[in-house]
């Protein structure tokens, strides 16, 4: 077990040295409105982190039972997940294209890493499988539709319980983050504030 564990914690380090030094810059960058370099290094940060992550998914598939390659593929996921999470909600401003690009990367990144958890060919179900093993999930999930949605869709999701793994400060930044000052968004601060 000490073994396994210590060969986690070395695939974490493993997608830190892949990912962390191409995203550094991406929570200032996502106040551009077009196109900069530093999403197209984030975009390449996902695709090599995704391809380490199947590299030893092919690895561990056949000598690792099913719980014991989710839960870790789970832990792995859930470290890169958290890289993209903590540069997009230490973001000051997004803009709208901004919006889209996040959006656009964190569904390539749920649908990437679903495919280590195919269990059948369908998306839907290794897409639950994943959210079954990876604790990031819903709220990766949640923030990558956040990136898509009006205010108006905010306040019908918070009662769907689509946010439900997103504080109300975090959730909070990312409202300030993203809209301008106007009566809505003032509205929508103060539910999350009494929330």
């Amino acid at each position: 077990e000490r073994t396994m564990n210590d060969h986690i914690k070395y695939q974490m380090n493993q997608l830190s040295e892949v990912i962390c030094p191409r995203i550094t810059y991406l929570k200032d960058a996502l106040r551009s409105n077009e196109g900069v370099v530093e999403w197209t290094d984030a975009e390449t940060a996902l695709t090599a982190g995704l391809y380490h992550l199947r590299h030893l998914s092919q690895s561990w598939w056949m000598i690792l039972s099913y719980d014991v390659y989710s839960r870790t593929m789970g832990i792995l996921v859930d470290t890169l997940f958290s890289f993209y999470l903590n540069e997009v909600m230490l973001a000051k401003d997004i803009s709208e294209p901004a919006c889209m690009f996040v959006s656009t990367l964190f569904r390539d990144a749920t649908r990437g890493v679903a495919e280590l958890f195919a269990v059948k060919e369908e998306l839907g179900e290794s897409m639950k499988e994943a959210a079954k093993y990876c604790k990031m999930w819903n709220k990766f999930h949640a923030i990558g539709k956040f990136m898509n949605m009006s205010i108006a869709d905010i306040n019908m999701n918070l009662s769907e319980g689509t946010f439900r793994d997103v504080t109300g400060p975090e959730l909070s930044r990312l409202v300030t983050a993203v809209y301008e000052d106007s009566d809505k968004r003032r509205t929508l601060l103060h539910l999350l504030a009494n929330h």
